[in-house]
């Protein structure tokens, strides 16, 4: 558990600071995109820290406990208007579709948030695992259509501007943002509304660890097929940093499932995580001045060889 709550906030980071650069340093012409894409990446980091929090609550914790079982819901539902916002935006009918979309998410979230007892009966903390018994009523298949309705909306937009556009660049961005959102979309599906009703609530944490991959994609997309224009003198400082943290990401993710099949199943220690988390940005944000120290070493072996022949022909 140690390890998907700091996998959780590493990505989170990772996900708000993606946000932050293209809203920061999208031209005036993209602001309104750009800030559906930061409104999602928001909302993902919120869904992280509330159901990590959620994750390792205990009754001590009181009527917070509720707060964070509330956001966990309301927050899925605000990611997906935003990706729609994001996609749709400039395109024929989308900000009506997108003001549609968002009035009825607003209102099944201020129903949430207000009458939670609408969509689950109470919040159980145990020692096996925190879950929600939830109450299978109009609010529950108010909120199951709601996804129902907005995904293959999404998916359908991605779709039809694949197939409209004849630039490459814009065919491989919908390419990775169509496979991005459809894996995510299923791995929340499972993890987070089919797995929940069969009593499953430890997995709970894959649907947004997924959907913060899409908005990393979705930010991969504008960097590299220039989706949206970004003028920032930040922006090389922040992708860099975003890179750096996505290295460190990947290495505890193999260093943890090495130690896992080491020690016979066991997990690390929270201290032996958080040392090798930050040797390993050590380490990446020294990259730079170890290849400049190469060079200079390089440099130096070279003009000594040449030295030394030049002494020889004399």
């Amino acid at each position: 558990m140690q390890l998907i709550i700091i996998l959780l906030a590493t990505v989170s980071i990772l996900t708000f600071l993606s946000g932050l650069i293209v809203f920061v340093g999208a031209i005036r012409g993209e602001r309104v995109r750009s800030t559906w894409y930061f409104l999602a990446a928001i909302f993902a980091t919120v869904w992280m820290a509330s159901i990590s929090l959620f994750l390792v609550a205990d009754k001590s914790w009181g009527s917070i406990v509720d707060w964070h079982a509330k956001w966990t819901f309301v927050s899925a539902i605000i990611i997906d208007v935003a990706f729609l916002g994001y996609i749709v935006w400039n395109e024929k009918h989308g900000k009506l579709v997108t003001f549609l979309f968002l009035v009825l998410g607003g209102i099944i979230s201020a129903l949430i948030l207000t009458r939670p007892e609408l969509l689950y009966k109470e919040v159980i903390l145990g020692h096996t695992g925190n879950s929600v018994v939830m109450n299978i009523g109009p609010l529950y298949f108010a909120y199951i259509g709601f996804f129902g309705l907005i995904v293959p909306v999404v998916v359908f937009s991605l779709l039809k501007q694949f197939y409209e556009t004849k630039k490459s660049k814009k065919r491989y961005s919908d390419l990775i943002i169509m496979s991005s959102f459809g894996i995510s979309s299923v791995v929340v599906l499972v993890a987070n509304l089919i797995l929940p009703l069969m009593g499953n609530w430890g997995l709970i944490w894959l649907g947004p660890l997924a959907l913060s991959m899409t908005i990393l994609a979705f930010y991969y997309t504008i960097l590299r097929y220039q989706v949206l224009d970004l003028t920032s003198i930040w922006l090389k400082f922040f992708s860099y940093v975003v890179v750096i943290t996505s290295f460190a990401i990947v290495y505890m993710i193999i260093f943890s499932l090495i130690f896992s099949a080491l020690f016979r199943g066991s997990t690390p220690s929270i201290e032996v995580i958080i040392l090798n988390f930050i040797m390993v940005i050590i380490f990446l944000v020294l990259i730079p001045s170890i290849n400049e120290i190469s060079i200079s070493i390089r440099k130096l072996i070279n003009s000594n060889t040449v030295e030394k022949k030049e002494e020889k022909t004399r």
